[in-house]
């Protein structure tokens, strides 16, 4: 028997039978996060890759560092070369900031490929260059509806009738009253911010404009462009449904007091707004309100468009030997199915795979939305999401429309064209080449 033990031992090596798994050393991979959420999301989702590969397991670790100093930051990190994270988080406006000159992001396309049918692939625009992916968002971020219900049923408003905005105009004319006879309505249809871009920027973009199109060239004082902004002048100046917001956005504390106190009975942003409700204001506010789609402009246009958002990028001072790792755990969080789901129960953010929207986890009553279930109505405005794409100046052209031209439009009633030009000369002074 003891000559039979040498043996044995060696066909026991060879076949792996009865042996002990040596447990593998977890790959190290640094991150910067400017919301801690993200970075603990981000966590969850390296213990599911651990599940799911032990044989290739990852420690992730996060820092929290604030918006601004955050990507500062990580500018001044790839510019000498040292410093920087392996994936980084990287806002929207942001974004565009890293693609002057060279670009110090790892592609993530054939990361990316296998999950392409099963996703909405234009939410990948806002982070891609030269035909590149370099990001991938936390959410869909697509524009819906908000609406209290208790002020369009006492003007006798059917909010299942709006769904055209010729729809939304004549509800909104039922809905905008005078109660006092001072000559002031006492409640609007809607406000139009005046130092953010969520009123102007989806209406762009699904008349078919916005800043950059598909090949990288500024189209701002485009035509679809100036009848969007015209639209958007006309709820105020000519249907009489509108007014600047309180506060000059849909953050600004007087709007909130606004929604509570029921002089607003609409507006749209994207499906993350719905955070704000409990968040931000009462939970009588909370009951009344519902979502809807968007309504459209025509039949077969674009029915819904995306707003804000942040993509996690790899910067290239990553380790060469952690590139092809790093990628298909960035993919794996954010674009596989259980990682959708994810986006909605551990973050509140509408998820960028649409065949999670029949998940039960999504499919739950909520009593802050009048116990209706949001993404049956959520889902019925993603016909054709129309894209957004950015480019160099798209920070430049986000500040532009922030501190003087919505302004310059809404309260000085300048014109939309006369607006968009002023928008391209001030583009055109800080170097960029606008073409045509």
């Amino acid at each position: 028997m003891s000559r039979l033990l040498p043996v044995l031992l060696v066909v026991f090596l060879v076949l792996g039978i009865g042996m002990p798994v040596a447990a593998q050393d977890a790959t190290d991979l640094s991150m910067w996060v400017f919301v801690e959420r993200h970075g603990l999301f981000m966590q969850n989702q390296a213990e599911r890759w651990n599940e799911v590969n032990p044989d290739r397991p990852i420690n992730l670790t996060f820092e929290t560092i604030d918006y601004t100093p955050m990507h500062d930051n990580l500018l001044a990190a790839l510019l000498v070369g040292m410093g920087a994270p392996d994936l980084v988080d990287v806002e929207i406006k942001k974004f565009a900031t890293f693609t002057k000159g060279e670009l110090h992001f790892i592609p993530l396309n054939d990361a990316i490929d296998p999950y392409r049918e099963d996703i909405i692939e234009s939410r990948l625009a806002p982070y891609t260059a030269n035909g590149q992916n370099y990001g991938i968002d936390y959410h869909l971020g697509s524009f819906v509806m908000f609406y209290n219900t208790a002020i369009l049923e006492a003007a006798g408003v059917d909010v299942d009738s709006i769904h055209t905005w010729d729809d939304y105009i004549e509800a909104g004319k039922l809905v905008t009253q005078d109660n006092d006879g001072d000559g002031t309505p006492d409640v609007y249809m809607t406000t139009i911010e005046t130092t953010d871009i969520f009123s102007t920027y989806p209406l762009m973009l699904m008349m078919g404009g916005g800043t950059y199109n598909a090949d990288g060239e500024v189209i701002l004082n485009s035509p679809e462009n100036v009848e969007a902004l015209q639209f958007i002048q006309d709820l105020v100046y000519e249907h009489g449904i509108a007014r600047p917001t309180s506060g000059g956005n849909h953050h600004a504390p007087d709007h909130y007091i606004d929604l509570i106190e029921g002089r607003v009975a609409s507006l749209w942003m994207p499906q993350w707004y719905m955070t704000r409700f409990p968040d931000n204001m009462s939970s009588e506010l909370a009951a009344v309100e519902v979502v809807r789609p968007m309504p459209i402009f025509e039949e077969g246009g674009y029915t819904t468009t995306m707003g804000g958002g942040t993509g996690t990028v790899i910067t290239d001072q990553i380790d060469p030997s952690k590139i092809e790792l790093a990628k298909e755990f960035l993919a794996f969080a954010k674009l596989s199915y259980e990682g959708n789901v994810a986006l909605w129960t551990d973050l509140g953010f509408d998820p960028m795979r649409v065949d999670v929207y029949e998940d039960p986890a999504l499919l739950i009553a909520m009593d802050d939305f009048s116990g209706e279930v949001p993404f049956t109505y959520i889902q019925a405005g993603l016909g054709n999401v129309a894209p957004e794409y950015t480019g160099p100046f798209y920070p430049e052209m986000a500040t532009i429309f922030q501190t003087t031209a919505l302004y310059d439009l809404i309260e000085n009633q300048k014109s939309p064209q006369e607006v968009l030009d002023a928008a391209i000369a001030e583009l055109q002074a800080m170097g960029a080449d606008i073409g045509g």
